[in-house]
């Protein structure tokens, strides 16, 4: 598809008051887009759209809660009567909680798969009837690798994000010839405050699964989607275009390795009594585009990314020969 010009265009994004969202609303708005911001923390918000409107971007915050379907169509409905019009959606709102399957609260589940999942729904809903009015208009879903993968402690999360991303590729084929376009970026782990503000059952404050990227990677990822609609994007290669390869030729290398090691992997040796988290109402620290863990140098991903080479490549060498010697 050509690539559209940016500039004058109007976003709703969603999830906006610290992390992938809020510097995704950054970077729209360098573009020449023209934003509504929404998350449940009102002062986060305002300090978005306070900075926002020091770089000389048009930013309207309207505060909101993706369960509530009310909030939801106040931000749409504020939305259209400050601008006139809704061209792009951001959907970014999301939570986890990390702990055994059987023993999360199951108001928990319920709650991960009512943000990550019918948030996003929600607002989909919201605004389709307007798209369908002007014949266009663009729904960007900010989607996990978990999305199509899986990791230990996070069951209800990654079970929400293969649920929102069969959601949307089915949305998409209903949307055709409308020109509507529906778009999903695959995230690796960023240094969002996803991490400071999750709830676990574990007693140790979590992390991502390494390596962590920038939210930039991703921000920058999403105004290259609404440039160029319609497509699946995956932004990194290490913990992105290479994961899902060898999940497509080995899918016993990635159950090896998370199995044996993924829960030890997504803990701090900080100690922190979080029980509930963000799920159920705003936790007021985190504001920004950034988390506590940060990025990983580009030099350590680039070994890992040799050294996962060599080790996979040296893991299907002895298969092979064990398989001749049997024969």
């Amino acid at each position: 598809m050509a690539r559209q010009d940016l500039r004058g265009k109007v976003a709703i994004v969603t999830g906006a008051s610290s992390g992938v969202g809020w510097q995704a609303a950054v970077r729209l708005g360098e573009a020449g887009v023209k934003l509504c911001v929404t998350a449940r923390r009102v002062e986060a918000l305002e300090k978005l759209r306070h900075q926002l409107n020091e770089q000389g971007i048009e930013c309207l915050a309207v505060p909101g809660d993706v369960t509530v379907q009310g909030d939801v169509d106040q931000v749409v409905r504020e939305c259209l009567t400050h601008y006139g019009r809704v061209d792009i959606l951001v959907n970014d709102a999301g939570v986890q909680s990390y702990g055994l399957f059987d023993e999360l609260p199951w108001e928990h589940i319920t709650r991960i798969f009512d943000i990550n999942c019918f948030g996003f729904m929600r607002f989909a809903r919201a605004v389709l009837p307007h798209f369908r009015a002007r014949g266009s208009g663009h729904i960007l879903n900010i989607q996990s690798m978990l999305s199509k993968g899986a990791a230990p402690l996070l069951t209800a999360y990654s079970a929400s994000k293969h649920a929102t991303l069969g959601w949307a590729k089915s949305l998409e084929m209903e949307l055709m010839g409308t020109g509507i376009k529906v778009s999903n970026i695959l995230v690796p782990s960023v240094d969002s405050n996803m991490f400071a503000h999750a709830p676990t059952m574990f007693g140790l404050a979590p992390k991502p699964v390494p390596p962590t990227y920038d939210t930039d990677v991703v921000a920058r990822a999403v105004v290259r989607c609404a440039m160029r609609p319609g497509k699946t994007v995956v932004p990194v290669f290490l913990q992105g275009k290479l994961m899902l390869w060898l999940n497509a030729v080995a899918p016993w290398f990635g159950k090896w390795v998370m199995g044996n090691w993924g829960a030890r992997m997504q803990m701090r040796d900080e100690p922190v009594d979080r029980p509930d988290g963000n799920l159920f109402q705003a936790i007021p620290q985190g504001v920004g585009p950034h988390g506590p863990v940060p990025p990983t140098p580009k030099w350590v991903r680039y070994s890992a990314t040799a050294g996962l080479a060599a080790l996979f490549g040296g893991l299907v060498l002895g298969v092979a020969g064990i398989a001749r010697a049997v024969r």
